[in-house]
């Protein structure tokens, strides 16, 4: 029970964590669930360390960056608070601190391939990507297939430059790992959009932007993508929650007023033909029909000349003519 898990007093930790990811992917009354749990998390008096912690680590689920890390440095100092302080320092690009926080995390007993990835990972998007790829290879073991670590290492190869079959190998076998693996996701889905496959990416960008924390590049490029196929409100709600998680993101801010503009201006050709029939229907003259010397004179007297002018007059208006 998803609430239970927020507000009951009960253990919470990376298995508590991974089960919320998953409701909340799969069902979007989980993500609404999650919201008003936190919401009422908030209002408590007095909440405890370990309570700030909880709320914390939501609060980074629903994208909330900000607000995490407020409330995760009010908490119990544990693993779990470093760690998600971590993600979300690296999430508003406070590098420095979240490399720290990554080391805190370690220290602190959380699982140290983990810990090692996040630490790659926010070295990739600070753009030391040599550095990432020294901290992949000192990795070994079965961390090397799971579908973090394939999918690090096939983005840092491909910030690198290096062999685009071995990033694309890298990226299925993430996948395949892990069929619900967002970075994997974006990553392949890149991949595919590079290369034209643009239904396949579309649907590998809805798998990832579907999943939670919002992963940007997804719903950014799935943006695009539904831009293209003027599918316009699909793109404005993808834009809007980037802007939800960040308010700053220009990208985002720029896109959805262009989308926005275009749904103003969308031009529906179906509709407009449908006009156009309509307007030559009404366009026909009223002497193309039978009509008595009597009723002729009398519609000439009112004015009316066409079907159009005849479809404007009241019923009462004609009786009374």
């Amino acid at each position: 029970d998803l609430r239970q898990i927020v507000l009951c007093d009960r253990s919470f930790g990376p298995c508590e964590v991974a089960g919320l990811r998953k409701v909340i992917a799969h069902d979007p009354a989980g993500f609404r669930s999650l919201r008003d749990a936190v919401a009422e998390l908030q209002k408590r008096e007095s909440p405890s360390p370990a309570s700030f912690v909880r709320m914390g680590v939501c609060l980074y689920l629903l994208g909330r960056y900000y607000a995490a890390i407020e409330v995760l440095q009010r908490g119990d100092g544990g693993a779990l608070a470093h760690f998600h302080l971590a993600k979300a320092y690296a999430a508003r690009q406070r590098f420095d601190e979240s490399i720290k926080s990554w080391k805190a995390a370690r220290r602190a007993g959380y699982d140290a391939d983990d810990c090692t990835l996040g630490k790659a990972e926010t070295l990739r998007c600070a753009g030391e990507a040599r550095a990432a790829l020294k901290v992949l290879d000192s990795l070994s073991g079965a961390v090397e297939q799971t579908a973090e670590y394939l999918s690090q290492r096939a983005a840092t190869i491909a910030v690198l430059g290096r062999n685009s079959g071995e990033v694309v190998a890298l990226y299925e076998r993430a996948v395949a790992a892990d069929p619900d693996h967002p970075a994997a996701l974006f990553g392949l889905a890149v991949e595919n959009d590079r290369h034209g496959n643009d239904t396949v990416a579309m649907e590998l960008y809805r798998k990832a932007a579907d999943r939670f924390p919002a992963h940007v590049g997804s719903l950014l490029n799935l943006g695009i993508l539904y831009e293209d196929h003027e599918q316009y409100d699909q793109a404005a709600r993808c834009f809007q929650r980037i802007l939800d998680a960040f308010p700053d993101h220009a990208r985002a801010r720029l896109f959805l007023r262009d989308t926005q503009a275009s749904i103003d201006q969308y031009y529906d050709e179906q509709a407009q033909k449908t006009r156009d029939r309509m307007s030559q229907v009404l366009s026909i003259p009223v002497t193309d029909f039978e009509l008595s010397v009597r009723s002729r004179n009398c519609l000439q007297k009112m004015g009316v000349t066409t079907l159009g002018d005849l479809c404007r007059r009241t019923e009462a208006e004609l009786l009374a003519s």
